[in-house]
Formats: structure tokens, sequence, C-alpha cells
């Protein structure tokens, strides 16, 4: 009876063995699952992060370099004791969402063309602002883990990353003139094709911009500029915005505490251009001091303690706490805006790489718009335009300080700007802790030395050390 009985097992096992091999993938797949992510999906997350990413580090960072805002505690960026990882986890993890979109998009059976187009435009928008904050970067091998099985990735150059950037932009605006439809999943323009043509046209010339002073772009901005396939009013913003039915759907400051935002204050570079032109985004952005019922600025780049004390003696003003921090819906997150692209043309101009239109209309119409943008009265606007030191003047400096004001929140911009140019004007604090020098890249992080060590240090080697003062291949170009 026991023989009788392994067998009857042994055969039950064997029969069980031999269906679990041959339905093994039918018996383990959930119908109610989906084993593959559809591009919509994807895009959401990308359309999302890659923007709230963006505002953040123009809030923490941003700000404080181009010196919108001084610190009044924990002062580490503002003295520019720099550290590593600013943005470059948050960057990556984006970017192998792009790649899946791009892998997805591409495939014979999934292909979309306005998908691999769109994440075209934010690897670009994703990478330039890589290579701008860390100079060389993981680029051509980033992602070859799934396809070689490298997880070590080399480095690229600035050179080399740019010249993808706008490689990959040109050809983001030619696929997108196939007009195929998008599904779902746009969080910034709501599937406008449009719209996301003049983004990808006008981040070309944003990029052309900053690499002119190696590579003559006059013909490449001229084409642009003519075609006419740009940002045309503030309609053309590529923001998000936050409709506030989350938390994560708000704007990011308010969920943090209101001592986080209390560390940010009026600093005395923007309040001295500002005040005596009376600028009413002065109003808007920034709070009177309870007390005193005025502006009070403080200086950039003071130490903890300094900070401290000048902070507790003084009416500091903060951030607008209506606007910045109790609305979860009023500051929008943005990638680029009209203002910007108009201030560049400004500057095309002025330079001669385009002859397009004129210089002060394109200056006026930058001053005008990110006004509108904040909510001046159009006669507020007329008032603020007519004034000597707000009407164009022809220098290179007016076209720079109101840029300055454009970009608030948009990432890192002015800190650019000023690498490439020197405008504008951005000086070093009392107790700056860089021998009273701008920096101009930040460290790489401590994983990429442990775990990608002889890429780092091939890469250290390239860009002249790990450290905040090595410049970057578009800045220390000689065409002017």
């Amino acid at each position: 009876m026991k023989s009788f009985k392994l067998f009857i097992i042994g055969i039950t096992t064997t029969v069980t063995l031999q269906s679990c091999t041959s339905d093994f993938e039918e018996i383990n797949t959930d119908p109610n699952t989906p084993v593959t992510v559809t591009p919509d999906l994807l895009l959401s997350s990308v359309t999302s992060d890659v923007p709230n990413a963006m505002v953040n580090i123009g809030w923490q960072q941003g700000n404080l370099v181009a010196q919108l805002a001084a610190k009044n505690n924990f002062v580490d960026q503002d003295v520019y004791q720099w550290g590593t990882n600013r943005g470059w986890s948050e960057f990556y993890e984006t970017l192998a969402e792009v790649e899946d979109i791009l892998a997805i998009s591409r495939d014979t059976d999934t292909k979309n063309t306005s998908y691999e187009a769109v994440a075209l435009i934010i690897k670009s928008l994703v990478y330039a602002n890589l290579t701008d904050m860390y100079n060389a970067v993981p680029y051509t091998n980033a992602f070859k883990g799934k396809t070689e099985d490298n997880f070590t990735p080399s480095y690229d150059s600035q050179e080399v990353v740019y010249q993808g950037v706008l490689s990959d932009l040109e050809m983001a605006v030619q696929l997108l003139g196939q007009n195929e439809p998008l599904r779902g999943g746009d969080l910034i323009y709501n599937g406008d094709l449009t719209k996301w043509r003049k983004l990808a046209n006008s981040l070309r010339l944003r990029y052309l911009l900053r690499t002119s002073k190696r590579n003559d772009v006059s013909s490449q901005m001229q084409a642009i500029v003519s075609g006419g396939d740009i940002f045309m009013s503030n309609d053309d913003n590529a923001v998000l915005t936050y409709q506030g039915n989350s938390n994560t759907d708000s704007w990011f400051l308010s969920t943090s505490r209101i001592g986080s935002f209390d560390e940010f204050s009026l600093t005395n570079t923007v309040f001295n251009y500002m005040n005596p032109l009376n600028d009413p985004r002065l109003e808007a952005w920034y709070d009177r001091h309870p007390d005193s019922g005025e502006f009070g600025p403080m200086p950039n780049g003071l130490n903890q303690d300094n900070a401290r004390v000048f902070d507790s003696n003084n009416d500091v003003s903060r951030f607008d706490l209506d606007l910045f921090w109790r609305s979860k819906t009023d500051v929008e997150a943005p990638l680029m805006k009209y203002a910007e692209l108009q201030f560049i043309l400004a500057e095309a101009h002025q330079r001669g790489f385009i002859s397009t239109g004129d210089a002060a209309t394109y200056y006026e119409n930058g001053v005008r718009s990110t006004m509108a943008y904040w909510g001046i009265t159009q006669a507020d606007i007329d008032t603020y335009i007519a004034q000597v030191g707000v009407t164009y003047n022809g220098t290179m400096e007016q076209i720079m300080e109101q840029k300055r004001l454009a970009n608030l929140l948009v990432g890192m911009e002015t800190w650019f700007d000023f690498r490439r140019t020197g405008l504008p004007t951005i000086t070093p604090g009392p107790d700056n802790v860089n021998n009273d020098q701008v920096p101009v890249r930040y460290l790489y992080p401590g994983s990429e030395q442990s775990l990608n060590k002889a890429n780092y240090d091939a890469a250290v080697s390239a860009i002249g050390g790990d450290n905040i003062n090595a410049k970057g291949w578009w800045e220390t170009g000689t065409r002017y």
C-alpha cells in the first residue's frame, strides 16, 4: 500500500511539473495587472518630476546664487560652502524613465513620434542642466546597463553633451511635424504639439546662445527666429500648473514647515536695483516687515552667526507669505518662459547673431511679459517702463539685470548667464569661503567616487579637478 501511494505521488508530481513548465507564463500572469508601462503613464511622471525638481533647485539654490534671496539661517549655499548631489540623483532617475519612453515610442509595435519628440525635449533640458551644474557627466553610456551590462558609465565632455542636446532638440522639432497625437500624460501642454515645438525651438535658442563663446551660432539662431515657431506670448510658457488637490500636486512650499520658508530673505542686491525704480514686483514677491512696515533687505553671504545677528537686529523682509507659502496653486513650476526668450533675442540681436526685429523691442517685451506674469497691471507696467533706468539704453547690463528678475525660480539660469557673460552683477558676500569667487560648478556625488571611480577619476582629470571653480567648456570661449 505504501509503494502504491508513492507511485501515485510520483505521477502527480510529474504531471504537475509538466503542467507548470508548459503553462508557466499563463499561470503566473495576473490578467488584472499590466506587465508593460505605456508612454502616457511614464510621461505624466516625467512632466511632473522635472518641473518640480527645477523649481526646487530654483528656490533652494538658484535664487541664492543669483542673489534674488539671501539666507538668514543654514547659510552654506549662500557662503559657497557647496556640497554634492544638487539635482544629480533626481535628474538621472527621471532620465531612466525618459529612456523608457524613447524605447517604447521607437518600438515597431508601439511607435509614436510625438512621445519620442517630447522625451527628447525633456532629455535635452535635463542633460543641459546636468552638464551646466557639474561639467562632464555620463551621457552617451549613461543607460547601457540594460543592454550591455555597463553599470559604470564613462563621462562625456560638456562639448559632447551640448552637441547631443542641440541635435536631439532639432530632431524633436522634425518629429513633432508629423503631428501624431499624444494619448495622454502631458501635464505641461496637455498634448498641444505646437507648444512643444515652440518650446523645443526656444530651448535651442537658449542653448545656442549658451555655447556662443565657442561656436558661430548666427546662422542657426537666425533660421530658428525666421521660422517663427518659438514662444510668442506668456500663453506658451512651459510651466507645470499645480491643481492643489493633494500635497504632491501643490506648490512644494505649501507642505513644508514655516521655519524653512523663513530662512530666505530679501537681499540687498535686488532691493538696491528694484526699489529706486519703484518696481511693483518688489511688493508682489516680498513682504514688508510687520514692525517697520518697510522692506528690509540683508546682505548675501553672511556666515551663520552674522546672519542670525543681522536678522535679529534688523527688520528683515521675507518672501510674500501668501504667494509663496500659503497658496498651493498660485506659483507654477517653470521650465522656460516667454520673457526669458525675449531677453535671449535682445542679447542675440545686440551681439549681431540675428537681424530680425530689434533689441529694444525684445527687451521691452521681456520686461512687460514677466511683470504681467506676476499680475502687475498694465498701467503700472507702462509707468515702470517709461522711467529712466528701465527704458532701453542699449547696454548688456540692463538686459541681464532684467533677465535675472524674469528668471526668478527658473532653475539656475541666472547663474549660467553670469558664468558666460559676467552679468548680471553678482558680488560674493563678506563671509564667503571661496576667496571672493562665485562658484562655477557643484562637486560630483560621493557615490561616483566609490562606485564609478575609474571614470570619475578620468572626468576629474579632464575638467581640471573636482572643485567648485573648475570652469566648463562654454564659459571659457573667447568669441566675446
